[in-house]
């Protein structure tokens, strides 16, 4: 396939994972026919699990970027990231420039918004295998 072939946009779905104050990440890029595009798993260090959503985040609208992949709708299980992001509520300071950045590397017209675990399970996986990677 070639990017200007597909059909739709296409959708960004990730997750973050903190076990014992390590943080890991990761996240799936689909097409419209749920065709995975890009996928990644990494391991962030030390942090918390609002640190280890954002970062996934972050780092797979980079990768998107990079790629010339224009995302105009995530998915992350994370309400409270979602709602920072739709500046409903205050981010705190740790993940505040990452926010920022995120808004800087999306359309202004893209939509984040909330589902549960359950309908994240690939970005769920990639996550948890983000803490075996180096």
């Amino acid at each position: 396939w070639h990017l200007d072939q597909l059909a739709g946009p296409p959708l960004w779905f990730s997750d973050g994972s903190c076990i014992d104050n390590t943080f890991a990440g990761g996240g799936v890029v689909r097409d419209h026919k749920g065709m995975i595009i890009l996928a990644f798993s990494s391991s962030f260090g030390i942090g918390n699990s609002a640190e280890a959503e954002a970062k996934a985040m972050h780092i797979g609208l980079r990768l998107c970027s990079e790629r010339g992949l224009s995302i105009s709708f995530m998915e992350l299980d994370s309400l409270f990231l979602v709602n920072c992001f739709n500046d409903l509520w205050d981010p705190p300071w740790a993940v505040e420039y990452i926010l920022r950045d995120w808004k800087n590397l999306i359309p202004s017209h893209a939509s984040v918004s909330h589902v549960f675990r359950e309908a994240n399970g690939l970005s769920d996986r990639l996550a948890a295998h983000g803490h075996t990677c180096q």
